[in-house]
């Protein structure tokens, strides 16, 4: 049991470099932050959710509570509390469940436009530079071995 529950609570603290292999390890630190964001964000939204629901009931339980009394009806520190909980639950709620956060998390952030009074056009992202870095370490390669073939023979 404790080997299923060790290395998930690795991965889930951002301790898993161990149990990652070398190739893989971008990849799979990459896939861990999405995975944690989106977690995050997920407890966000149901916890939110419950804390609004608690605290709206809670507001609405001390409002029966006054007017069951045959007293003036006034407006208690409690009531101050449950509501500001529900207000600020509720802000959370929308915040989370705009598409904008959870595009973010996903890892799609909007870069802001950029005007470039030269001229040249886009500049290139992130991963077109990798790519032509692999291209440039490819064509590398091979004129590496062409060479050691050549002086072999």
């Amino acid at each position: 049991m404790m080997k299923f529950i060790l290395p998930l609570l690795s991965f889930l603290i951002g301790n898993a470099k161990g149990l990652i292999k070398e190739p893989a390890e971008a990849f799979s630190l990459q896939l861990a932050m999405r995975v944690r964001s989106l977690t995050t964000l997920l407890v966000a939204v149901i916890g939110s959710l419950a804390l609004g629901c608690v605290g709206l009931s809670l507001f609405i339980a001390s409002i029966a509570a006054q007017l069951d009394k045959n007293e003036e009806f006034h407006v208690s520190a409690g009531m101050v509390v449950y509501l500001g909980l529900t207000v600020v639950a509720l802000g959370v709620l929308v915040y989370s469940l705009r598409s904008k956060t959870w595009m973010k998390s996903l890892g799609f952030e909007e870069k802001p436009q950029q005007t470039t009074s030269s001229g040249s056009g886009k500049r290139s992202g992130a991963l077109e530079n990798a790519v032509a870095l692999l291209v440039m370490d490819y064509i590398d390669e091979r004129k590496n071995r062409r060479e050691e073939k050549h002086h072999q023979s």
